[in-house]
C-alpha cells in the first residue's frame, strides 16, 4: 500500500506539528485508547496500534472523539451489513465508476480522491455496487492512510439524468454517514468538474445528501486551471493535465490492493459491535439511520 498511499516522513511530521503533538504523546494517547477498548465488552479487541494512531490523527488527536469514532466504526458496520458485504470480490477496474485515491498528498496534506463514471451506459449504473467499491476503498484508507482528510474531485463527464434517476438517496446517505462518522474521513472539499447542463438538479441532490457544513465546501470548477488552485498538477492523473499515471493504470493497482486484502476483508466482515454486550452508554445517535423517508426523490 505504500506506493498507493504515500505519506513521507516529513509530511507525517507536519501533520503532528499541525495538531501540536509529538511522537511520544501520540503513543501515550494510543495506549489510553487501547486501555479503553479493553473495557468495552461489545467491541472487537484486535485493532492495531498503527490503525488507532491513524484514526487519532484524523480526529485531530482528540482522544474522546477518537473513542466515539471507533465505537461508531464497529456499530455502523454492524447496522449496515448489506453495505460492507463481499468487499473481497471487488475489482475496481471492472466497475462502472471509480473511487480512486491519489498516491501523493497535496501541500495541505490532503488526499485527493477522484470519482467519475468509467462506463457511460446508465443501465449499468447500480448504486449499491458503486457504494461497495467506495466503502471497500475507504476501508483500506481507514487502515493505512496518513493525511489530514480527503478532497474529492467529482468528474461529471458521461453522467446523465438517467444515471441520476438510479441514485437511491437512502443508501447513499448511509454510506456518507459511515465514511464520515465511522471511518473518520474528513471531507475537506468537494470539487466538481465537467458539470452538466442539469447542474441545478445535481446541486439539489447534493444539498439533500450532504451536511450543511460539507455542502458549503462544494465548488464548481469552470476549467482545469481552476482545479489547479486547490489540486496541484503533480498530485493529479494525466487525464487532468497531471504528472501522475492514468486513471486506468492507477485503478489496476487498486485491483491488486483489494486482491491482496481478500482475507482481511473476509475476516473483518465480522468485526462489528456486539450490541447486546454494550454498556449503558450508546454510540453517536446522529450517525445511525436516516431521518425521514425517501420513497420518491423528486428534484424540481
Amino acid at each position: 500500500m505504500d506506493s498507493l498511499l504515500i505519506t513521507t516522513a516529513e509530511e507525517k511530521n507536519q501533520i503532528l506539528k499541525l495538531y501540536n503533538i509529538g511522537e511520544a504523546e501520540i503513543k501515550e494517547d494510543v495506549n489510553l485508547i487501547k486501555a479503553w477498548i479493553v473495557k468495552q465488552p461489545h467491541l472487537p479487541q484486535n485493532l492495531s496500534d498503527d490503525c488507532i494512531e491513524k484514526v487519532l490523527l484524523r480526529n485531530k488527536c482528540r482522544v474522546e472523539r477518537t473513542k466515539q469514532k471507533l465505537d461508531n466504526y464497529y456499530s455502523l458496520r454492524g447496522h449496515n451489513r448489506d453495505l460492507i458485504r463481499d468487499f473481497e470480490n471487488v475489482v475496481p477496474s471492472e466497475h462502472v465508476s471509480t473511487y480512486l485515491p491519489m498516491p501523493k498528498l497535496t501541500p495541505k496534506l490532503e488526499r485527493i480522491l477522484i470519482m467519475k463514471i468509467l462506463k457511460p451506459e446508465a443501465e449499468l449504473y447500480d448504486i449499491m455496487e458503486v457504494i461497495k467499491i467506495n466503502l471497500a476503498t475507504t476501508e483500506l484508507l481507514f487502515k493505512y492512510d496518513d493525511s489530514v482528510g480527503v478532497r474529492y474531485l467529482y468528474d461529471f463527464q458521461g453522467f446523465t439524468l438517467r444515471h441520476m434517476a438510479r441514485m437511491n438517496p437512502v443508501p447513499i446517505i448511509k454510506q456518507i454517514s459511515m465514511i464520515e462518522k465511522g471511518y473518520s474521513c474528513r471531507m475537506l472539499g468537494v470539487d466538481l468538474v465537467n458539470f452538466p447542463s442539469f447542474a441545478s438538479k445535481i446541486m439539489a441532490l447534493l444539498k439533500l445528501l450532504l451536511r450543511p457544513k460539507i455542502y458549503e465546501r462544494v465548488k464548481i470548477h469552470p476549467n482545469l486551471e481552476s482545479v489547479y488552485e486547490v489540486m496541484p498538477k503533480d498530485c493529479l492523473p494525466s487525464e487532468y493535465g497531471g504528472t501522475y499515471s492514468t486513471i486506468p493504470k492507477l485503478t489496476k493497482m487498486w485491483d491488486k490492493a483489494i486482491r491482496d486484502h481478500r482475507q482481511f476483508f473476509v475476516d473483518n466482515f465480522n468485526n462489528i459491535s456486539l450490541e447486546h454486550l454494550r454498556p449503558l452508554e450508546v454510540p453517536d445517535g446522529d450517525a445511525f439511520g436516516v431521518q425521514g423517508t425517501f420513497k420518491n426523490l423528486t428534484i424540481d
